[in-house]
């Protein structure tokens, strides 16, 4: 029985530059795509630039692609059609599009020689290896894995059915984090964020170890101090909390200040998975936005005095100089390191911007709040809210342990 003949893949070929009189100029490694038989194609990308090659070859792929019709043996079945398929088919379709690209991109290069009938619980654990090699996260090589899967249920949806549908084999689940933050550890945070730190001496005479706050004045990131009061008040996910403005709108949530309650979400935007529900917010948080949106709509007046017509600034209630921000990775690491919650030689940060989550939940529950009030107002399923901040709650095992 003939071998199966390779799909589209990507090669290392060595080149030999010369130049108009055959001399010898010069020899460099770059990426071709090698497809079925002798064809190959340049990518114009050097040995350094993989990411590039892999972007040329889904391009590549997707010029290509003609799904085959109703194909269902395994083995005549390329891995890389059928991420193809899911990827221009499906995934656009998706609200995590973007994602599912990536996952793709990640994906090809390696399955992309392979058939159907070698996605097997080896094959996926030695690609694991393989991303493990590479830096890459168990989390990170589940969301991959779990793309591939999705593929393999799209093709036997819409272009199967196949003789049999494999199983993929992804790293075990993480446990759930642990990590959150006290009051007085939230202070610090807030006081690290607007540039304060603690500065340690001890008297050499008496050994007694003094202290003192200081400021740095090139270190005050007041949209961070924003984003951590609104993380700690409300429990929401930094990607939502990154798009709420003043206003309504269709992209992304806002604040109503008469009903003091905060939409997670834009105006028509469906519900997903990641649940984004409407939070009510309290006394302190609403004293807090007020003010920002007094500060906010002076400091738009006076840009657009000073631009002579209507300026789009100040929109949003996290913002850098009146734009929105779309990462606070750098100011988020420097607060940290002044309040001494984690060294910053840390090689995997474990106080993320998503502590404030874990917090507000840890919060509610240890105030002796309802499960279902809770949930609703931190923007998750009960059952997850039980299972992973439960024993937090004064009533947890209550009866039981009396027993």
């Amino acid at each position: 029985m003939p071998r199966p003949a390779k799909g589209a893949r990507l090669e290392l070929r060595t080149e030999r530059i010369k130049d108009r009189s055959g001399k010898l100029v010069r020899i460099e490694k770059t990426w071709i795509i090698r497809d079925r038989g002798a064809f190959f194609r340049r990518t114009g990308c050097g040995e350094l630039d993989s990411g590039g090659a892999e972007k040329a070859l889904n391009d590549y792929l997707s010029e290509k692609f003609q799904p085959a019709s109703r194909e269902s043996d395994l083995n005549r079945l390329p891995v890389a059609e059928v991420l193809t398929a899911y990827g221009r088919e499906y995934a656009p379709h998706k609200k995590s599009a973007e994602r599912s690209g990536y996952a793709i991109a990640a994906l090809v290069p390696w399955w992309g020689t392979k058939t159907l009938a070698d996605v097997r619980g080896k094959t996926c654990r030695d690609y694991a290896a393989h991303r493990r090699r590479g830096g890459v996260g168990d989390g990170t090589i589940r969301r991959e894995l779990a793309e591939l899967s999705k593929a393999i249920n799209h093709w036997h949806a819409e272009h199967g059915p196949l003789a049999s549908v494999p199983i993929v084999t992804m790293p075990d689940a993480a446990p759930p984090k642990e990590r959150w933050l006290t009051r007085s550890e939230a202070a610090m945070l807030l006081a690290g964020a607007l540039g304060w730190y603690r500065e340690f001496w001890s008297d050499v005479a008496t050994r007694k170890v003094h202290c003192r706050w200081r400021r740095n004045p090139f270190q005050i990131n007041r949209h961070l101090a924003r984003f951590i009061l609104l993380g700690l008040a409300t429990g929401s996910r930094r990607g939502s909390m990154f798009h709420v403005k003043w206003m309504a709108n269709t992209s992304g949530g806002w604040i109503d200040l008469d009903r003091g309650v905060m939409h997670r979400r834009g105006e028509g935007v469906g519900e997903t998975n990641k649940r984004q529900p409407p939070v009510r917010l309290g006394r302190r948080i609403m004293a807090h936005a007020t003010r920002w949106k007094r500060l906010d709509d002076a400091a738009r007046a006076d840009a657009a005095e000073q631009a002579g017509e209507p300026v789009a600034l100040f929109l949003n209630v996290v913002h850098w100089m009146g734009r929105g921000v779309s990462s606070v990775r750098t100011s988020w690491a420097n607060a940290v390191d002044y309040a001494w919650l984690e060294p910053r030689s840390t090689r995997k940060a474990k106080v993320t911007p998503h502590v404030m989550r874990h917090t507000r939940a840890t919060w509610l529950m240890s105030s002796g709040i309802e499960i279902w009030e809770a949930a609703g107002s931190v923007g998750m399923s009960a059952k997850t809210l039980e299972k992973v901040y439960g024993h937090h709650h004064p009533d947890f095992q209550k009866k039981a342990a009396e027993v």
